[in-house]
């Protein structure tokens, strides 16, 4: 028998690259235009379910197609939204996920606030 599937987790957000030599962040030509901050009503939650896992992420002020989720390494989902509206913003997540988790069959919907992300369980 298999130990019990590890909960997802939520990863922080990747740091900004830093020059190696006086350790400050680099800036990238386009970043006075779009804020790498996350809007501050923006949050992302966890539920667990028998036969899936259910993400929630609030994303108000964000448009479908700014929006963008991918695997990485068969284990991890990552979030990424990007709106060039004022009051925008960057918004990136990854979740880590257990053995039972099945990426291959994510589904999300996206009702201009609230993207639901579906991960089955095995």
């Amino acid at each position: 028998s298999y130990p019990p599937p590890e909960a997802p987790v939520i990863l922080s957000p990747p740091s900004p690259p830093t020059d190696s030599g006086a350790g400050m962040p680099l800036r990238a030509p386009y970043e006075p235009f779009l804020c790498h901050a996350p809007p501050p009503d923006t949050w992302i939650a966890v539920e667990t379910r028998i036969t899936e896992y259910c993400l929630l992420v609030r994303l108000p002020r964000f448009r479908r197609d700014g929006i963008t989720l991918s695997t990485r390494r068969r284990r991890i989902l990552h979030v990424v939204a990007d709106s060039w509206e004022p009051g925008g913003g960057h918004f990136e997540r990854r979740v880590s996920f257990g053995y039972d988790a099945d990426l291959a069959q994510v589904r999300a919907e996206f009702d201009g606030e609230l993207l639901r992300i579906i991960v089955p369980r095995r």
